[in-house]
């Protein structure tokens, strides 16, 4: 499988390998300890597992990032077993960090100070993500478009503690259909590493399927790429290793802290399938009869985003007082742009959730609510 087949041409024209990534992670798989053969041991597995539904933002990378993206939809997918309706997690501050090396690389020891005085010494590949933790979408919205990505707000640095690896990323030395069976069985997505003789790209497997002896697995290119973001391997192209359409590298597993549950809303728009481009919509979340301003959650970047449809978890406003009654609402702003399509399109969900108390929008209650090109509509919860 070459590069074309796995980056839309907008990221592919701009995409240049990325070097200190990818060394990196070689350096990674030569000093990491591997993880143990009993933590994969899954007595009869399932016939078919599918870890898929637990991602539900799908993400688009642009021209660079799949080493974070293929990370954090590993990451989302376990932080929502864990914890059920937990935000996306966004790569912001750390292509901020991995664009900027040279605020934290030349520091004796390096590492870097965040804004609540810690200091985060890099020992391992995760540094930033064991240490300090990794904000969300709602507070700290991923451009991949733009070399610049801002520094720290207050909400992301009081936020990411409560989502950070337990270790530093974990290499799986057998590389092989029982072993990646094993792992997904046991709630495990992997990072695969594939490349060519001059591209790299990473991957996440989320499933399997015994009788199509496939995996499943979650590019990094939106979801007008493959089936709706996903693709697939054979058992014997993983066995292979080495075959004809892909080169596997290196496969990674994590662990996580398990997150504590925030309040967050749970957002999805769908666009039509000709025309549709969920970069049209701009959404703002904000408490009724707060003094602060509406906070833009989407979109993220620029017109290299030609994905339909958006399904979005974020962290609701930090002065939100839980649970939502009269007087005390979480108000959402819809805003069909136009500015790539004229389609429109539809709300299909407007939904709250902290610690399995689910509360969902009234004007949903008969189903989808659409919304044209230039119109702006507002929801209520509750």
């Amino acid at each position: 499988m070459t590069l074309a087949e796995y980056l839309p041409y907008t990221a592919r024209d701009t995409l240049v390998p990325d070097s200190i990534v990818f060394e990196e992670l070689h350096q990674v798989a030569e000093t990491i300890e591997p993880i143990s053969a009993e933590v994969l041991v899954h007595k009869a597995p399932p016939a078919e597992v599918d870890l898929s539904q637990y991602l539900h933002y799908i993400r688009w990378q642009g021209g660079e990032g799949c080493w974070g993206y293929s990370l954090l939809s590993i990451w989302d997918i376990m932080n929502e077993m864990k914890c059920p309706y937990s935000p996306n997690l966004s790569l912001n501050l750390g292509l901020f960090l991995h664009r900027r090396r040279d605020l934290w690389e030349k520091k004796v020891p390096p590492g870097i100070n965040s804004p609540d005085g810690r200091f985060h010494k890099k020992l391992s590949e995760k540094w930033v993500d064991q240490s300090f933790g990794c904000t969300t979408e709602g507070t700290e919205i991923t451009n991949p478009t733009i070399r610049w990505t801002g520094w720290w707000t207050n909400e992301g640095v009081n936020e990411a503690h409560n989502y950070r690896l337990a270790s530093d990323i974990k290499k799986i030395p057998t590389i092989n259909s029982t072993t990646f069976v094993n792992c997904l069985a046991n709630g495990h997505p992997i990072q695969l590493e594939i490349g060519g003789k001059d591209w790299g790209h990473l991957v996440a497997i989320v499933g399997y399927n015994f009788k199509k002896k496939t995996f499943k697995y979650a590019n990094s290119a939106g979801d007008r790429w493959g089936n709706n973001g996903f693709g697939t391997y054979t058992f014997d192209e993983i066995n292979n290793r080495r075959s004809g359409s892909i080169d596997i590298r290196n496969a990674y597993t994590i662990e996580i802290i398990p997150p504590s549950p925030v309040p967050a809303a749970r957002i999805k728009v769908m666009t039509p399938e000709k025309g549709g481009r969920r970069i049209n919509v701009n959404l703002w979340l904000s408490v009724e009869g707060s003094p602060l301003p509406k906070r833009k959650i989407w979109p993220p970047c620029d017109s290299g985003d030609n994905s339909r449809n958006l399904h979005y978890t974020v962290r609701l406003p930090s002065e939100f007082i839980w649970p939502p009654s009269p007087g005390n609402r979480l108000i959402l702003d819809l805003y069909d742009s136009a500015a790539f399509s004229d389609t429109g399109g539809t709300l299909e969900e407007f939904t709250a959730a902290f610690g399995g108390h689910i509360v969902k929008s009234s004007q949903l209650y008969s189903g989808p609510v659409s919304f044209k090109a230039h119109e702006h509509k507002r929801f209520y919860i509750p």
